[in-house]
């Protein structure tokens, strides 16, 4: 009977340290792909500023 419980309460662990290791994974995985958004925006911003600025020039 004990084995069934130590058994049991293993399982219990991985699977709430797998529940919070998931989160902080997925926590991460949107806070970069809004910072990827944000840098991909400003370069954008930043090629379409040397395009002006080239053609200014002239």
């Amino acid at each position: 009977m004990n084995i069934y419980l130590y058994l049991a309460g293993v399982l219990s662990g991985v699977s709430v340290a797998g529940f919070f290791l998931g989160k902080e994974l997925y926590r991460f995985y949107i806070k970069n792909k809004i910072q990827r958004k944000q840098l991909d925006r400003m370069n954008r911003l930043l090629a379409k500023v040397r395009r002006t600025k080239e053609f200014s020039n002239f």
